[in-house]
């Protein structure tokens, strides 16, 4: 971002039986001369089983307009209900939170904080870089992935995300792991 560090995403993961649990707490403020142009704040809980998001449950405030979204997996589908109404994707969706290095072979998506259902457009590796993560110089592999808005992802050889751009609305905010 070119106004330094705004925020942070802290993603969790943890083992439940065979369930994984992701939370996220994003906590993004941006000053312009001392006032708050743009402020988000979000917490996301995901549950994954056998590769399959099985329910979801998130709350976005952004600039004081609250994002609240559902999901569940039910037979082949995953039905979401978002701030647009009910909406279903396919039980191979994952959300745009790119924690987990399957989502380079997803075909559709769920924007995390509206819950919409996006086609992925394309995944273009973009070759080999050295990213420092967690204060350290690692060697990651850069990827272009593109719905309706375009993000890198770098993960490293155990496809580990260790950092992660977004271009939305005309600026880019990248997110470094520490």
């Amino acid at each position: 971002s070119r106004y330094g560090k705004i925020g942070t995403d802290t993603i969790t993961l943890a083992r439940q039986g065979d369930q994984t649990i992701v939370t996220v707490a994003l906590r993004i403020q941006v000053k312009i001369l001392l006032v708050t142009a743009h402020r988000e704040n979000a917490d996301r809980r995901e549950v994954w089983r056998d590769g399959r998001l099985v329910n979801y449950t998130s709350e976005t405030v952004e600039n004081g307009k609250s994002f609240k979204v559902t999901a569940r997996a039910e037979g082949p589908n995953l039905v979401i209900i978002g701030p647009e109404g009910a909406a279903s994707a396919p039980s191979s969706a994952f959300t745009t939170n790119p924690w987990n290095v399957a989502i380079l072979k997803a075909r559709t998506v769920m924007d995390s904080k509206t819950g919409q259902v996006k086609p992925v457009i394309a995944v273009e590796p973009q070759g080999q870089e050295t990213v420092t993560a967690g204060g350290a110089p690692v060697k990651a592999t850069k990827y272009l992935f593109r719905t309706d808005t375009r993000r890198f992802l770098w993960y490293d050889a155990s496809g580990r995300l260790v950092k992660f751009q977004v271009f939305n609305d005309g600026s880019t905010v990248t997110f470094t792991l520490k």
